[in-house]
């Protein structure tokens, strides 16, 4: 981090393990709704909606693409 950056991490919380599980969090917060638009998506376009689909079941079902192989 830069020091403009940890300066407004301080003046959040000195405490630099909460930084980093309040980063973890947001991040994965963020990913899921992201995980979950493209499983609704893809479910409604093929007409495989599972029955009784939670947010929770789409993003645990979610099948995590192989990265491609470098050239």
């Amino acid at each position: 981090m830069d020091d403009v950056t940890t300066k407004c991490m301080q003046s959040f919380t000195p405490d630099p393990d909460f930084w980093i599980r309040n980063a973890v969090r947001t991040r994965a917060r963020i990913e899921g709704e992201r995980i979950y638009k493209s499983e609704m998506e893809r479910h409604l376009e093929a007409g495989t909606m599972p029955a009784n689909p939670t947010k929770q079941s789409l993003i645990q079902n979610y099948t995590i693409p192989e990265p491609e192989p470098a050239p």
